[in-house]
């Protein structure tokens, strides 16, 4: 058993019950000693911090009771995620239960093979002692088909099995829910970084290259390490890893991550080289463990603190994610698990992502910040067409500020000292920013270039000068069309005549279109998202048909195209179009040697 600490006779108390695993339902019971006396409100989170999107969590309870000393309580719904209990005296208890059937790191889920929550999907905020210490109880399962399970979490423990079932301990709600529980058959991985505990925790099927996730994983905190001069004020860290098939994800919490990876990516591969779905998994670790600093401790004012009924607005993703998607893949490879020709292909990707369609062309980056809410988070098929990517042109917007501060300083500043200002001046003394001070920040010597590439970066939709930078520091640009299927990024040789603006999965009803590029073949043609494409020039349109396509025809050439839309058949002339030479490849050139990023040195930490 672990005994940490001792529960306070004061506290509000959660116990949670693995209630039917099979119907994904979590029981849950509140207690409070000391209610209002008036009429107790409680209330559930709208989104949760880390994902900027209204969620709803309430509308996942499917039955709801309150008691007391006096018998059954009464209650109204001031709102759609508040309840407001009859007046009383003495301790209440609310017995409540929740579907958990989200299939992200997001939420709550829970089945047979595994159950994952953030307590703000499942622990209902008591009004007005929000600020007191908050137990949980999870209890040890009962059910014969999940009695093996372990569990998982970072959230300060009381009194637990050996199995991690039992009670934890949060110093206010805020803290409660920023601690998710991940259940289930875990596989752990246990490393130190700087000295400090980490543990790498999966569950679901793997396949995993443990003592290499370990070493790699190493490397790339403690690299983060030296950049801010030391780890942030846990004394513990875990990775809570969900690993299906596809999934693909992570959110930052104070004192570990929740991630959703595929099967694959935990795996090296056979080649000298890391198998790009590793590489992948290493980032997003990457991302999130930077996040511990700028956006878990460095962050907005206007998130002092969050405020949870509803959104809470800020300018400043383009730094908070976009400055995290820049340093992701570097400290991957600052920290050696890649080379730098691989660093510059994720780079070259990245800089593709950012600036490929007309939507950078159409929203500026601070417009995307403060519409996180509705345009990014809730992309529709048009989204190329019409928003910029906070994350991925953000990043873009990073590497040429870093390039542009080395470039004005003689190399004695960069992004590197941004952030090291930031965490010392508005990160350790908890005191927040604005987007001046932001502004500020990223310029420390007041240079006119500087301020005049972050007005134009962030304030308007000029293109960015990255090709010129990047030239600057001996990186070679090269740009070709993108993969006339996916419509992704390709690092291999592209050798197609021609493109059709259209990204397609191949089912076995036909191609299916996922998304049009305003503009293009496709679009003229009269394509649009959810069609299926059966034929192309009177051949069944696959992946291999459309592939030799792009080689066959040449720009001007027309074919007949034939498609499904509503179960109805619609036959159009599509006339080919030149490819849209926006996917970047990056090279050193020949009389550079190296990339202006350094690597780091750990072994003084």
């Amino acid at each position: 058993m672990t005994v940490v600490s001792s529960l306070n006779s004061n506290n509000i108390s959660y116990a949670i019950h693995i209630a039917s695993p099979q119907h994904h339902y979590f029981d849950v019971e509140l207690t409070i000693l000391q209610p209002n006396t008036t009429g107790q409100e409680l209330h559930l989170p709208n989104w949760l911090p880390g994902s900027y999107m209204i969620r709803d969590f309430a509308k996942h309870i499917v039955s709801f009771e309150a008691s007391s000393s006096c018998g059954a309580l009464t209650y109204t719904r001031p709102s759609k995620s508040s309840w407001l209990l009859e007046a009383t005296t003495g301790p209440i208890q609310v017995k409540y239960r929740v579907y958990a059937f989200d299939d992200s790191i997001r939420a709550a889920y829970l089945d047979l093979h595994y159950g994952f929550f953030n307590t703000s999907s499942l622990c209902l905020e008591v009004v007005g002692q929000s600020h007191i210490p908050h137990n949980l109880t999870i209890a040890s399962v009962t059910d014969l088909a999940v009695k093996h399970w372990q569990l998982a979490t970072g959230m300060p423990a009381v009194q637990t099995d050996s199995n991690g079932f039992g009670s934890y301990q949060a110093e206010n709600y805020a803290a409660l829910l920023d601690y998710p529980v991940l259940m289930g058959e875990l596989t752990r991985i246990p490393f130190k970084a700087s000295g400090i505990p980490h543990e790498l925790i999966l569950v679901g099927k793997h396949y995993a290259s443990t003592a290499q996730l370990a070493e790699d994983l190493t490397k790339i905190c403690e690299a983060q390490h030296q950049l801010f001069g030391g780890a942030p004020n846990f004394d513990h860290y875990q990775f809570l890893t969900i690993v299906t098939q596809n999934g693909f994800g992570g959110l930052e919490h104070r004192n570990s991550t929740a991630l959703m990876c595929p099967r694959n990516a935990l795996e090296y591969g056979s080649q000298p080289d890391p198998s790009e779905a590793y590489t992948d998994f290493l980032s997003l670790c990457s991302h999130e463990y930077f996040h511990n600093w700028n956006i878990k401790r460095l962050k907005p004012k206007t998130f002092l603190p969050y405020q949870l009924a509803q959104e809470s607005y800020t300018q400043q993703l383009w730094f908070y994610e976009g400055v995290t998607s820049f340093y992701d893949d570097l400290f991957v490879f600052r920290a050696g698990c890649i080379s730098s020709k691989l660093y510059l292909n994720r780079l070259a990707n990245t800089v593709s992502r950012g600036l490929r369609g007309l939507g950078p062309s159409r929203q500026t980056l601070v417009e995307s910040s403060l519409l996180a809410w509705t345009t990014f988070y809730q992309q529709n098929e048009n989204a190329a067409n019409a928003i910029a990517n906070y994350y991925a042109k953000g990043a873009v917007v990073a590497a040429c500020l870093d390039l542009l501060l080395r470039s004005t300083s003689d190399h004695k500043i960069s992004l590197d000292t941004v952030m090291q200002n930031a965490w010392q001046q508005y990160g350790l003394t908890e005191l927040g920013t604005s987007q001046s001070e932001l502004l500020a920040l990223c310029n420390p010597q007041g240079n006119a270039r500087v301020a005049s590439f972050l007005h134009d970066a962030l304030y308007t939709t000029k293109e960015l000068p990255w090709q010129a930078l990047f030239a600057e520091f001996g990186i070679k640009v090269q740009c070709s069309g993108f993969d006339i299927v996916s419509q992704q990024p390709t690092t291999t040789a592209n050798e197609n005549n021609v493109e059709l603006g259209a990204a397609l999965q191949e089912t076995p009803q036909g191609m299916v279109v996922q998304r049009v590029f305003e503009g293009s073949a496709a679009a003229q043609a009269g394509l649009s998202a959810r069609d299926i494409l059966v034929a192309i020039d009177g051949l069944q349109a696959t992946t291999a048909v459309v592939k030799q396509a792009g080689q066959r025809f040449q720009p001007g050439d027309c074919v007949r195209v034939h498609y499904f839309r509503d179960h109805y058949l619609h036959a159009a002339e599509l006339t080919w179009q030149a490819p849209v030479m926006e996917n970047v490849t990056l090279s050193l050139a020949d009389e550079n040697p190296s990339l202006p990023w350094p690597q780091a040195n750990t072994e003084a930490l």
